[in-house]
């Protein structure tokens, strides 16, 4: 998952707000949970807020029944928002792992939209107390508490959440080590509107306060009765800058089982709808095939002759298949997967949420040539979908969760799954020179083939193999500079020519020859060209000493070219 911070693209000029104008240098928002309702969340945007925090869960099992809806349409609506968690602090004070569980609870149901989206930092909702026989008693409990649920979250996200507390809590509850390393957002109702803002001597342990709760009795347009009125302290662009998360133009990667079976952990006979299927049947992980990465999932249908039919079910937590479980992604482009199988006469469905309907991929029959073969759908063609519960074949929402894949066939069957994925810009074919299969073609991908040039056999596309040859040589590099050169709309002549190629690629290997002599000026990892190696380090690659017979297949290959 990616963390930068990065900058949403509008900036709007504030507008007022009914209940309260904002005083210079504040942005408006708003915090939420079902107690609110049904919201209408363009109304909201309109009426001048720019931000809203949102209740996520509280404790260890609790899930706003809201949460998902309103983060959702609160995002289309075009307003930033973070989720928050009620800590439970007093129910289970002799649990020393009751803090990371609730922080778990917490992740379990707002990683995904980092996973896809840039949202303000999360919220520790501070309020759930203990009683001890004395304040510093209360202190040394609650800190702890505190700061063991943010190293938690902050090991997850790479970021810590921001304390939600009153000006009597911020003064009284926390040590200076925990509040000089969180982000204050201080409740305090003044009854004055934003003309009075706290000062820094009013919490002389925190670096002053970065959202301010200064009303529960706000009026809002599109919201039925009271709400929390917020500000935070800066700009529009400040605030857009503490967005963490993924780029939503991003690809995204669903499961590619790398590591485990991720959202597809799910035993192959769970769902209900699953028939015909015998108890050898499995859904495993194996490391003998992949379409890409070093895993793939191995799907063994114990099948009845006279046909069968699995829902392989997607989720992150119980019950799978709830959007509430699963990965928000817009409702644009394309989301597929790869498979391999030699059996014949099987189909494949994709299943998805488009919340409150269903929706169901049309049935594509699946090549039994033990190839890997791409199956996908568009998002935005509503030819390619067919109503399922409740559903009218058409994707309406701003977005969808992935359901289910749906296996049909007779008989015994081994089918391979991998690079589940969902590219909100278009198809999921990869782009030759796309090595780090982000959807994009650029400096990362050139410290990719840079690193693997010279592999003379067995690459892969992820190891800069971009024509599928097995080795890593020039043609590869000059298919990244084609796709660059398409997808940028630049000049050719702005990456180098097949002329000068064999310049850039002698240029590469001297740099790599003279690596292992020169890596004591940099760090671990970093690249001899460029920066974009993201850690990875030299291999078997650098090192090689230049001949003549080297220098001969560059310059032919350059001139095959």
């Amino acid at each position: 998952m990616f963390h930068n911070l990065k900058r949403i693209l509008a900036s709007l000029a504030l507008l007022t707000l009914t209940g309260g104008s904002a005083a210079a240098g504040f942005v408006e928002g708003i915090d939420i949970s079902h107690w609110q309702g049904t919201i209408d969340w363009t109304s909201v945007k309109t009426s001048g807020i720019d931000f809203a925090f949102m209740k996520a869960t509280q404790g260890n099992s609790y899930v706003d029944p809201t949460f998902q809806t309103n983060i959702q349409n609160a995002t289309a609506a075009g307003v930033l928002v973070g989720p928050y968690h009620f800590c439970d602090v007093d129910t289970d004070i002799g649990n020393p792992l009751d803090p990371v569980n609730e922080a778990n609870h917490f992740l379990s149901q707002i990683e995904p939209y980092y996973d896809t989206g840039l949202y303000l930092p999360p919220v520790a909702d501070v309020e759930g107390l203990p009683d001890f026989p004395t304040i510093a008693e209360e202190r040394a409990f609650i800190s702890n508490w505190v700061q063991t649920f943010s190293d938690t979250i902050n090991d997850a996200l790479g970021v810590r959440p921001i304390i939600y507390t009153s000006k009597w809590g911020a003064n009284t509850y926390y040590t200076p080590e925990v509040a000089t390393a969180h982000y204050l957002w201080l409740a305090w109702w003044k009854g004055t509107g934003t003309s009075n803002p706290p000062i820094p001597s009013d919490t002389p342990l925190w670096n002053d306060w970065k959202f301010w709760q200064y009303s529960s009795t706000g009026s809002v347009p599109g919201i039925g009765g009271d709400v929390d009125l917020d500000v935070f302290d800066g700009t529009l662009e400040q605030l857009e800058q503490l967005a963490i998360g993924s780029d939503p133009g991003d690809l995204v990667s669903i499961a590619n089982f790398d590591a485990d079976e991720g959202y597809f952990k799910w035993a192959i006979d769970y769902s209900g709808q699953t028939t015909g299927v015998g108890p050898d049947s499995h859904a495993i992980r194996v490391t003998s095939q992949s379409q890409a990465g070093s895993g793939s999932q191995e799907l063994f249908i114990d099948g009845d002759p006279g046909g069968w039919l699995v829902r392989h079910l997607s989720g992150s937590a119980s019950p799978p298949s709830s959007p509430a479980t699963n990965l928000a992604l817009d409702a644009t482009g394309s989301i597929g997967f790869w498979l391999k199988t030699n059996n014949t006469g099987l189909t494949v469905q994709i299943a998805i949420d488009d919340p409150g309907t269903a929706e169901r991929g049309l049935a594509q029959s699946v090549q039994d040539d033990g190839q890997w073969h791409l199956y996908e759908w568009d998002l935005e063609d509503d030819d390619q979908w067919q109503g399922w519960f409740n559903g009218d074949g058409t994707i309406t929402g701003p977005t969808i969760t992935l359901d289910s894949i749906f296996f049909a066939g007779a008989g015994d069957a081994t089918i391979y799954l991998d690079s589940v994925a969902h590219n909100p810009l278009g198809s999921l074919l990869p782009l030759p020179g796309d090595f780090n299969g982000d959807g994009n073609l650029d400096e990362e991908d050139l410290a990719i083939w840079q690193l693997n040039f010279g592999t003379p056999s067995g690459a892969t596309a992820d190891q800069g193999d971009a024509d599928r040859d097995t080795d890593v040589d020039g043609a590869d590099f000059l298919h990244w500079q084609i796709g660059v050169s398409s997808n940028t709309g630049q000049s050719i002549a702005s990456v180098p020519e097949p002329a000068s190629l064999a310049l850039l690629v002698l240029t590469t290997m001297l740099l790599s020859s003279t690596s292992n002599q020169s890596g004591a000026n940099r760090g671990p990892g970093q690249s001899a060209i460029g920066a974009g190696n993201r850690g990875q380090s030299g291999g078997g690659n650098r090192g090689r000493l230049l001949t003549l017979d080297t220098l001969v297949r560059v310059d032919l290959q350059c001139k095959s070219l």
